[in-house]
């Protein structure tokens, strides 16, 4: 069966390059990673507001049970949490990560799973395999899985027993059960990007950019994945089939459900001079982001983010 197209409506522009997008508290929150700074957005009038300036670049968030805000510096490799008006260091990962803080999820112990990228490649490094750490609520952090090439969208099961972690330049997305103490196990490539695009599209060495970004999971198991180059999201069915797509001009980068019902699908697409390399437009703020929004069937439930 051909899935089911949508359509989707502008909500907010201005920002250089948005990723992370999390619902929160009637607000949604978004990085402008090369902005330098962290926006909190009204997801009826699209009104942003500047929540803090990140001067290492933000990337991945992630609220914690308390309701704060933990959010990543990309270049110094830290984690901060913000609350009650206040920022305090959360983590320090310098010690162990390769590349930059990518994206993030947190489970309901309080342990932040953390994309190490492997390779900073706005300062010129060709990506290569990176890895995903463990931070625990104490601020130690442990190598959860290695091996994996850009980590990149990443997410949890609302029962907290699969992790899911997009690998960009991998041109997949893993799967991983996750024990009782946080450790992962059981690797497993659940869905290819080649199942859906074709072999040649994605082998094709003009077109670098065919991964998954962004991701995550409503309410039935379903997955909306971010497909950069692709420029389309599209939603897996619990058994990896795509159920339903929206195609964007740009690339598909990022997304998140919300809304008061949970029902509302938040887009994050940026676009960049034709014909331009993607880091090297990011790096001299020649890219554009925008956010816009679609109505969905199922909704948030309680998977993470």
């Amino acid at each position: 069966m051909a899935p089911i197209e949508l359509t989707h409506e502008p909500l907010a522009d201005g920002l250089y390059f948005g990723e992370s997008p999390r619902y929160h508290d009637g607000k949604l929150y978004i990085s402008d990673m090369t902005g330098r700074t962290i926006y909190t957005i009204d997801p009826q009038s699209g009104h942003k507001e500047v929540l803090v300036e990140v001067e290492h670049q933000p990337n991945g968030m992630c609220f914690a049970e308390d309701g704060s805000l933990i959010y990543s510096s990309m270049f110094n490799a830290q984690l901060w949490k913000y609350k009650d008006g206040e920022h305090t260091l959360y983590a320090d990962m310098s010690d162990v990560m390769t590349g930059y803080c990518g994206d993030m999820v947190i489970d309901r112990s309080g342990t932040v799973y953390q994309d190490d990228t492997g390779a900073r490649v706005l300062h010129g490094e060709q990506p290569r395999p990176g890895k995903l750490l463990a931070i625990k609520p104490d601020g130690s952090v442990e190598v959860a899985a290695e091996n994996i090439i850009f980590p990149n969208g990443i997410f949890l099961t609302g029962d907290g027993k699969t992790l899911y972690v997009a690998e960009t330049f991998g041109y997949g997305l893993l799967k991983y059960d996750v024990a009782p103490d946080g450790s992962l196990s059981n690797r497993q490539q659940f869905w290819a990007v080649k199942d859906y695009v074709g072999e040649e599209r994605v082998g094709d060495a003009r077109q670098t950019m065919m991964g998954i970004d962004g991701g995550c999971m409503d309410a039935e198991g379903g997955m909306w994945l971010s497909l950069l180059g692709v420029e389309e999201w599209v939603r897996l069915s619990p058994d990896g089939e795509v159920t339903h797509r929206i195609k964007t001009k740009g690339h598909a980068v990022a997304c998140t459900l919300g809304g008061e019902d949970g029902k509302t699908l938040f887009l994050v697409t940026n676009t960049l001079p034709e014909g331009e390399n993607l880091f090297a437009a990011m790096v001299a703020k020649r890219t554009k982001g925008t956010v816009s929004t679609t109505r969905v069937d199922v909704g948030h439930g309680d998977a993470r983010p």
